[in-house]
């Protein structure tokens, strides 16, 4: 029974953004328990809402190697049983999933065990899962009961700006960032370039800014803010509008001559200039105003 091991799960989703999560999982014996490290790295998902991040846990698990793998040595698991799990579905459609590679030290040679979770095994009724995924899917339940709430208890539609957690460091971040788990992903991506993109540190926040009010400035004017339906859409520019002060300093009529891409952004600046009030020698003027709303950042493709 191996008293190290390492896993690489791969959970893909067909809604999203993001839709592919990468975690290395590395397990070790100390004593009677069971030490568990875990990296979740995430792709950039929508640009300038949602960057690329690693996030780092570990726990603890108060059992043995032999108890989280059932008395079940990875090292004596036939290879054309694991080829035949594999090539039950071939022809399936699959549109969520999860692929699971564990890697262990078989008599001083690495091995590398391959189970496909499929969208069946996950959410069916009558899954019909074989018995190295079935495995699979217990060994990873232990796991995620020291860990943690993994992917599956993301939000599906986040709709502001996600923050990445604090700069990793440590000795499993190192390793992802030298590439020493690429391999276990396929030749498709590379962990360690999702690892680099995280810690270029989340992109500079949206700005918004009055660039005009004529003739006569209000008094302590409050800023719009900027809806997230439009940081979505990446949608920002220069947003003009026109109205008129009644004689009590509040703003009326107010009419919007900007152009009609912007106007995701338009609500929440009459929502904002609705609020001004003016002093006694606007009342009765028709005034302008201009306020630019900038997402400050920029995506893969600009």
């Amino acid at each position: 029974m191996p008293t190290e091991l390492t896993i690489a799960r791969h959970t893909f989703f067909d809604f999203g953004p993001p839709n592919h999560f990468y975690e290395i999982i590395q397990v070790a014996q100390e004593g009677n328990e069971l030490s568990v490290q875990r990296a979740l790295a995430t792709p950039e998902g929508i640009a300038c809402v949602q960057p690329a991040k690693v996030e780092l846990t570990s726990g603890k698990l108060h059992e043995s190697m032999d108890k989280l793998l059932e008395a079940k040595n990875p090292c004596a698991i036939p290879q054309r049983e694991l080829q035949r799990e594999q090539r039950r579905c071939k022809k399936c459609l699959v549109f969520s999933g999860v692929d699971v590679t564990m890697q262990v030290s078989c008599a001083g040679d690495i091995r590398q065990i391959r189970t496909d979770i499929l969208d069946r095994d996950l959410f069916g009724s009558r899954p019909k899962t074989p018995k190295n995924t079935s495995w699979s899917m217990a060994v990873l339940q232990g796991l995620d009961s020291a860990i943690g709430p993994g992917v599956m208890d993301k939000p599906i539609f986040p709709v502001d700006t996600v923050q990445p957690a604090p700069s990793a460091s440590g000795k499993l971040v190192d390793q992802i960032l030298a590439g020493n788990f690429d391999r276990l992903f396929g030749p498709q991506v590379k962990v360690s370039a999702i690892a680099r993109d995280a810690i270029k540190g989340p992109p500079s926040p949206p700005t918004i800014q009055i660039e005009q009010v004529s003739p006569v400035a209000p008094i302590a004017p409050v800023l719009p803010n900027y809806p997230p339906i439009a940081k979505l859409a990446h949608v920002q520019g220069l947003v003009e509008a026109t109205f008129d002060v009644g004689e009590d300093g509040v703003v009326r009529n107010i009419n919007f001559v900007s152009e009609s891409r912007l106007r995701m952004l338009q609500s929440a600046v009459m929502d904002s200039i609705s609020k001004w009030k003016f002093p006694d020698s606007a009342w009765g003027k028709n005034e302008k105003v201009s306020i630019r709303f900038q997402l400050n950042c920029t995506t893969k493709s600009s």
